[in-house]
């Protein structure tokens, strides 16, 4: 008898994919896979949203009692710089991270709601016409990869709410 799988399966079949994946491509590019580089993309992968560091560092510590801190920072600087990783800045709390597909420049565009919080993933073009015009017009070159603009999310806005609280 054929067993169903659920959605958390199913979830962790994906994390398994895309951590395999980036493993690939970074021994691919001649980059050691360490423990606690694994331990940072199995955590990026596995979590459902955009975690900051605290989070991912939970993640990690649950894996690895005892990793510091720092070690995760200077983690996700470097898998940042190998291009596996990408962090964003929400106004002005800590920046937001998640796995980016190796070889791919640009995956999404994000957008917090400025009531609630929420992280939502946008298309990458949905700037490309203010791309082209900055360059045109202002002779400058925009990089929206690592900031999220700001607005009120669909839930927000048909409960009127227009204010933080």
């Amino acid at each position: 008898m054929a067993t169903r799988r659920g959605p958390t399966s199913t979830r962790s079949d994906m994390a398994s994919r895309r951590v395999a994946k980036i493993v690939e491509h970074l021994q691919s590019q001649g980059q050691r896979m360490t423990v606690a580089r694994r331990a940072v993309v199995e955590a990026l992968a596995n979590h459902r949203g955009h975690p900051n560091v605290d989070e991912v560092y939970a993640a990690v510590e649950a894996k690895m009692p005892g990793v510091h801190l720092a070690t995760v920072y200077r983690t996700l600087d470097t898998l940042a710089e190998l291009g596996v990783v990408t962090h964003v800045h929400l106004g002005h709390g800590q920046p937001v991270y998640h796995l980016q597909e190796p070889g791919r420049t640009l995956e999404h565009l994000h957008a917090q709601c400025r009531i609630c919080k929420s992280i939502i993933d946008l298309p990458s073009d949905v700037l490309a016409e203010a791309r082209v015009r900055l360059a045109d017009d202002q002779t400058f070159t925009l990089d929206e990869s690592h900031i999220a603009l700001s607005g009120l999310c669909s839930s927000c806005n048909r409960t009127g709410s227009t204010t933080d609280e």
